[in-house]
């Protein structure tokens, strides 16, 4: 283990950790512009928390992982497919979930395989908790998870052979423990070369702290009309009688007096398209659409599919960020079956498909499958309706369906035949 380089990379992380910190207050909810809103005295002083960031991160998610990844193997091998969801059902339902959110809002996230009672499982690290070292030709040399036990701090290296256990000052608390895997058993999520720079977060952080300004101080504008100033002219009152006035709701002036109510003359337009204004820019930078907006009540399904192209294209890079990892993934995996049953799979033969979590015309696909006619495979066909999560297994299910159909067919033939030969 090269400690000297692992110190650097250590010290680098360090600097840069505020900012994957910062991402994840905005996430949270917990924005500059509601930390460092201006408070005025004996005023009213709402803050108005809009999260939009979160919002964005969540739909991202939903539509790129929404609907479970399928599996398909190059060569037709059954049990390539069904290996790879048995020994991973063991994994939590989220976990891909888990990993795309925090993909999407550091730019990076990382997933550590591991062996606990004989079984493969993966946790996700998000780069608040972990960095990389790779060399030239970026391949990945070490992974370091920092992480806080009874309020020290602890540090594990993957390296392609073991893991060591450091503490916050890099001193060895315990001997290293070997793997069996051959490889630094870590995969990495990346959106860009860029990371946390070609976020959501970078790219709305400016806009939704003006958003959240705004709309505070057009709530607190509104809120201050309930201490509105009352101006008298020619009139003169005690403090007793102006809270005796106040309860009965009565105001009493001299003659020639006269009351009136001093309040600001609030340009409500302007503030409504100041806050449209930004809003709209938060959609347009992000590729979002607003789902609120009221459309017509005869739009088609390919109407309402290609009001998310930006979107769909968008969710397009952030599954082939995800292929890279799941890659690493299906390696870890195949050494774990090599290794612990004697299997011999191949991680290059594993198809990696993502069935978007947004609306599908299948209608329109069966009628293009249907057309196409032998010229394209039923398994491929049935791949390319949202509704079939493995078409091998769906294929499975309909040759089932024959042979049964078939053998019942004939016991009915039999039976007719020697009814005839009575």
């Amino acid at each position: 283990m090269n400690l000297e380089l692992i110190k650097k990379a250590y010290q680098d992380w360090t600097m840069n950790k505020w900012e994957y910190n910062k991402a994840h207050d905005y996430y949270k909810g917990d924005t500059d512009a509601m930390r460092t809103y201006k408070m005025v005295t004996e005023r009213s002083n709402n803050k108005a928390n809009v999260n939009f960031l979160k919002k964005f991160v969540k739909e991202e998610v939903s539509y790129s992982v929404g609907n479970d990844i399928t599996y398909i193997s190059k060569s037709s091998s059954e049990s390539i497919v069904n290996d790879i969801d048995y020994y991973l059902g063991c994994w939590k339902e989220d976990h891909d979930s888990n990993l795309t959110k925090n993909m999407i809002l550091y730019g990076t996230a990382f997933e550590i395989c591991y062996i606990s009672n004989k079984e493969l499982y993966a946790k996700v690290v998000s780069p608040r908790n972990g960095f990389a070292i790779k060399n030239s030709n970026e391949e990945l040399v070490y992974f370091a998870h920092i992480y806080s036990l009874n309020d020290k701090e602890f540090i594990d290296i993957y390296d392609n052979k073991f893991i060591y256990h450091l503490d916050g000052m890099f001193n060895q608390v315990k001997e290293p423990t070997p793997h069996i895997f051959g490889v630094v058993p870590v995969g990495i999520a990346e959106l860009s070369e860029e990371g946390i720079k070609d976020t959501i977060y970078n790219d709305i952080k400016g806009l939704q702290d003006s958003y959240e300004t705004n709309l505070s101080d057009i709530s607190n504008e509104i809120s201050d009309f309930r201490t509105s100033y009352l101006k008298l002219i020619n009139s003169q009152i005690e403090e007793e009688d102006a809270k005796k006035m106040k309860k009965m709701g009565i105001i009493m002036t001299p003659k020639d007096g006269d009351a009136d109510w001093l309040i600001k003359n609030i340009n409500d337009s302007f503030i409504q398209n100041t806050l449209e204004r930004l809003e709209k820019d938060m959609y347009q930078i992000t590729a979002h659409i607003n789902h609120n907006e009221r459309l017509q009540s005869n739009l088609s399904g390919l109407a309402l599919r290609s009001r998310l192209i930006s979107l769909e294209e968008k969710c397009k890079l952030n599954q082939k960020a995800l292929t890279n990892c799941i890659k690493t993934r299906l390696k870890v995996l195949f050494i774990y079956l090599k290794i612990m049953f004697n299997k011999n799979y191949d991680y290059r033969d594993i198809k990696i498909k993502f069935t978007p979590n947004i609306p599908q015309d299948d209608l329109l696909m069966a009628q293009i499958i249907s057309q196409l006619g032998d010229k394209l495979s039923t398994e491929t066909g049935l791949s390319q309706l949202s509704f079939i999560e493995n078409s091998k297994n769906e294929m499975a299910k309909i040759k089932l369906e024959q042979e049964d159909i078939f053998e019942g067919s004939r016991l009915l033939n039999n039976d007719e035949e020697v009814d005839i030969d009575e």
